[in-house]
């Protein structure tokens, strides 16, 4: 029995960067519950969280723009939205607009879902 062969160093390095995103948005998604619940003491965590998510979207849209060629054009747009996204929902979070701010929690959950299986369904491009 012979194992897979590993996948391209890129693909494993936007695999993980994108793999850490998820995690912190589901991670966001179990503190508001908890909150919304009426367990108070975890709005810290949820605020904290954010802020961790936020750099974690960022970092990885980086690490998409700079490995673009390898992540191809629907991964990159992907990971940049995501990015854009999770800083309006901070905003939104900020200036207390719940309604909208839940509303768009499950939207950047979604894209962020999105972005993980186009990711680990992508292969590298041909090269020249």
């Amino acid at each position: 029995m012979r194992l897979p062969a590993m996948p391209h160093p890129h693909l494993i390095v936007l695999r993980s960067a994108v793999t850490v995103v998820l995690s912190c948005l589901i991670g966001q998604a179990g503190w508001a519950a908890a909150f919304l619940d009426g367990q108070d003491r975890y709005l810290h965590h949820h605020q904290v969280g954010a802020w961790v998510t936020l750099v974690a979207a960022v970092l990885s849209a980086v690490v998409y723009l700079v490995l673009r060629r390898s992540a191809g054009p629907v991964n990159t747009t992907l990971a940049v939205l995501l990015a854009l996204a999770v800083t309006v929902q901070l905003a939104l979070g900020e200036s207390d607009q719940r309604a909208l701010h839940i509303f768009l929690g499950v939207l950047v959950v979604m894209l962020g879902t999105a972005l993980t299986s186009w990711t680990y369904r992508h292969d590298m491009p041909a090269g020249p």
